[in-house]
């Protein structure tokens, strides 16, 4: 394969990495990505139960139960081609706030980079600036449109943690233990609303383990292993892990 195949081979591949859903993905040991923080952070308290949930204060049922919540901030980050959003964890927002006060972020780019393999609790990021911001790049980033991090978070729990996962807590196990037969509705139902959220490797991924062309053909006596393999999903999609309240930054 010539130099000019590789070249657009990486061109495509990090293009279709870009593309895939809001979320800046840092998934593996050494992955880095230069950009532009920009906007106002947005902070979130959250317990992990199956996934990342919001703690409802003190009518929280986790808190309740034991469980201290964790702190979750987002925020916009212009990656030279889109917006992408970056999610961190305590550890890592205090770097961005050393960051900030020493270099203001308003100036400069900066290189985010991971350390830590998929699924590691004990992966850290390091922020470092990388360029200092000349005034025809500061006019050109004030013209760019931010996510909306409070509405992006709504969206997305609704699709991922509404009606799509209580439905999947309470699937029909006698059903899903029986030999024959297909998932019902509602759970197949509740599936496509979560893959939807994901990107489309994962639906393939997700098909492909189970054999079948539809979710709905999917066995029912496989449900809840396949229930298990989309809380990998959603946690390979965001960079987080599958299981367990360990926030990777702490």
């Amino acid at each position: 394969m010539s130099d000019n195949s590789w070249d657009k081979s990486k061109e495509l591949a990090d293009r279709h990495s870009e593309g895939a859903g809001p979320w800046l993905r840092l998934a593996n040991d050494g992955d880095k990505a230069v950009g532009v923080f920009l906007g106002d952070p947005y902070p979130r308290e959250v317990h992990f139960v199956e996934r990342y949930v919001k703690c409802a204060g003190t009518s929280c049922t986790h808190c309740a139960d034991g469980k201290k919540p964790s702190l979750r901030v987002s925020i916009n980050f212009y990656t030279g081609k889109e917006v992408k959003v970056f999610e961190m964890g305590t550890v890592a927002f205090q770097s961005l706030l050393t960051v900030r006060d020493k270099f203001g972020l308003d100036k400069w780019s900066f290189e985010i980079q991971r350390h830590g393999a998929a699924g590691d609790p004990k992966t850290t990021y390091t922020l470092l600036p990388e360029e200092r911001l000349g005034d025809k790049q500061l006019a050109d980033l004030k013209k760019l449109e931010l996510q909306d991090l409070e509405k992006l978070y709504e969206s997305s729990e609704a699709a991922a943690g509404g009606s799509g996962r209580e439905d999947l807590k309470s699937f029909d196990k006698a059903r899903g233990g029986a030999k024959g037969g297909t998932v019902d509705a509602k759970t197949a139902s509740s599936m496509v609303v979560i893959l939807k959220s994901l990107p489309k490797e994962s639906t393939e991924r997700f098909l492909k383990t189970f054999g079948v062309q539809r979710v709905r053909d999917l066995p029912a006596a496989r449900v809840e292993e396949a229930v298990a393999l989309l809380d990998r999903l959603e946690a390979e999609a965001k960079g987080k892990p599958s299981s367990g309240e360990v926030d990777p930054f702490e």
